[in-house]
């Protein structure tokens, strides 16, 4: 596996596509898929620890994280510990569905690329990016570190 210094970041959208809530940070040494699990364990922490109860749609275009997220992986794998405590977050959710998406998003990707810039931890922003500082973090290469980035979209029924 490839361990490189990580990055994540996602945003929280309502069923409608309207900007909730994103967030950034770094992750540590890790493999692609372990940041990409890291990205979706905080993303859910944020939705469990504000205020949402509604249905989940997961978008990640990771489709190893997903297939973890949707069928298990082995204990020996190195991502099962983390994966776990997704799995356990989880059951305190109406309901989660995780899908593969071809593209990543933009907007969230921008906000993984940020991490790399910001202090130890992840960290929150209640609205959404300026446009210029978000377009110079989507400029940025990054050839030497991972990023994830993943989406989430809160149903209201």
């Amino acid at each position: 596996m490839n361990n490189r210094q990580a990055s994540c970041g996602g945003i929280l959208r309502d069923s409608y596509g309207s900007f909730i809530l994103a967030y950034a940070g770094l992750v540590g040494r890790c493999s692609v898929a372990h940041a990409e699990l890291w990205a979706i364990y905080h993303g859910l922490r944020l939705i469990k620890d504000r205020f949402i109860s509604s249905p989940i749609i997961i978008e990640s275009d990771s489709s190893t994280a997903v297939s973890f997220l949707n069928e298990g992986c082995p204990r020996s794998n190195p991502c099962y510990s983390l994966l776990n405590h997704i799995v356990r977050m989880s059951d305190g959710f109406n309901k989660i569905d995780c899908t593969h998406v071809l593209e990543a998003n933009q907007v969230a990707d921008g906000f993984a690329k940020l991490g790399f810039s910001l202090p130890e931890g992840v960290h929150s922003f209640s609205s959404p990016p300026q446009v210029g500082h978000i377009f110079f973090y989507l400029l940025t290469s990054l050839q030497f570190f991972s990023l994830v980035d993943i989406s989430f979209c809160i149903l209201d029924f």
